[in-house]
């Protein structure tokens, strides 16, 4: 009697919530947080490559400590600036969920994912002049 409610007591204490173990799709994954830099590199096709913004770093040649960026599940996006001013426009996945498009009043930018996932979103943009990598993570 005393094992069975152990092993019943045990065997709740182990069960997990059916939220824990579903997978996110990349939609939620993006669309779930208010994303800001915490590197962006420059000439990320050339040698040397560079670190133009690392969050936290001093010196840095771009400033990118303001900015965030917020992805809807409807393809609208929103970009605060480091002016203060704010960016908005549509996004949608490109190429099986392997690439985002942006467009917005300064253009349309296409970039491919590097690494999507609860705390990080990593994207490079190798058409840009020198080509782009950066790191995102939540706000």
């Amino acid at each position: 009697m005393i094992l069975s409610g152990i092993l019943l007591l045990g065997l709740l204490s182990c069960s997990k919530d059916k939220d824990d173990d579903k997978v996110k799709t990349k939609m939620e994954l993006l669309t779930q947080k208010t994303w800001l830099y915490d590197e962006f590199f420059t000439d990320y096709d050339e040698s040397p490559t560079v670190l133009a913004y690392k969050r936290g770093k001093t010196n840095n040649s771009y400033n990118l400590s303001q900015v965030t960026v917020k992805f809807n599940s409807d393809g609208t996006y929103s970009e605060t600036l480091q002016a203060g001013g704010t960016l908005t426009g549509t996004w949608k996945f490109l190429n099986n969920e392997t690439q985002t498009e942006v467009i917005n009043s300064s253009g349309t930018y296409t970039s491919t994912i590097i690494n999507l996932s609860e705390n990080s979103f990593i994207w490079q943009d190798l058409t840009r002049s020198g080509g782009i990598l950066a790191k995102l993570i939540n706000q």
